[in-house]
């Protein structure tokens, strides 16, 4: 009985150690890739953990998993910065993306995003990327392209047709990332008529004038806040009295205290406002 119970056992632990060996090798042909280099559970949510690398690999499995989503067609965030990839093919099937962070990678061809019609925020900063040919992103808002080889203003023409595109970025604010087109002759204003939507470039408005006409030095607004240290009003209005019950409160008083509290307070929200 006790011979019938051992040989019984050992069946068990090779069947154990043969499933998870095929579990390992369907796991990776899903992924295109090794598990053992790649740990799936410590990329599977983005917003729970982003330190995952993905070694330039990307397929549709992986961005399933890092995205925690059955379908690409449900993803409407993702951020694959930082992660050496040179293609990205297989994000034609995200069509309904929102905002995408694909910043420091080795990206040449943008063409597979031209699919996403919802897409409202696009981060391609230092990338390989030559020209901009995103004219179908009709909910494009926000384009972030810094650091790439944009030349010339042809490159950069498909974007007049994104009539709700308001903030574009070629370069820093300071002048670091920038594409070669930056180095062109009255460069704000050529990208401004060339793209008439647009609001705000490489973080300055249209209307912002700078003296230097090539380095873009942000305004700096001095603005003197002073604040009375009288203490709170009603510590004037109402000094401490040994018999409390024996006071009576001046309707007139306090409604005049309150009002100068009013335009104090209203007074230093504008002073603010001008800050922004």
């Amino acid at each position: 009985m006790n011979n019938d119970k051992k040989n019984d056992k050992k069946p068990i632990k090779q069947v154990e150690k043969s499933s998870t060996t095929n579990n390992q090798q369907i796991q990776s042909k899903l992924l295109g890739t090794n598990v053992n280099e790649i740990n799936i559970e410590k990329f599977r949510d983005l917003k729970q953990n982003q330190n995952f690398n993905l070694q330039g690999k990307l397929n549709s499995q992986i961005v399933k998993t890092i995205s925690n989503k059955f379908g690409l067609d449900i993803v409407f965030v993702l951020d694959l910065s930082n992660q050496k990839i040179g293609n990205i093919d297989c994000l034609t099937e995200c069509i309904h993306l929102v905002q995408l962070n694909l910043q420091n990678n080795s990206i040449s061809d943008i063409s597979p995003l031209k699919v996403m019609k919802d897409l409202a925020f696009l981060n391609i900063s230092n990338n390989q990327i030559t020209q901009l040919d995103l004219g179908e992103l009709y909910s494009l808002q926000n384009l972030q392209a810094k650091g790439n080889f944009i030349k010339s203003v042809k490159s950069i023409e498909y974007l007049d047709r994104i009539r709700v595109l308001r903030t574009l970025y070629l370069q820093c604010p300071s002048g670091d990332q920038k594409n070669p087109i930056c180095d062109l002759n009255n460069y704000r204003n050529v990208i401004f008529n060339t793209i008439k939507a647009l609001q705000r470039l490489d973080g300055y408005t249209r209307e912002q004038e700078f003296n230097t006409g090539q380095e873009l030095q942000k305004e700096q607004v001095q603005i003197k806040i002073e604040i009375p240290n009288t203490g709170p009003w009603y510590v004037q209005q109402f000094p401490k009295v040994d018999n409390p019950s024996s006071v009576q409160l001046d309707d007139k008083g306090v409604k005049q205290s309150i009002d100068e509290t009013k335009k104090l307070i209203s007074n230093i929200e504008m002073k603010l406002a001008l800050l922004n």
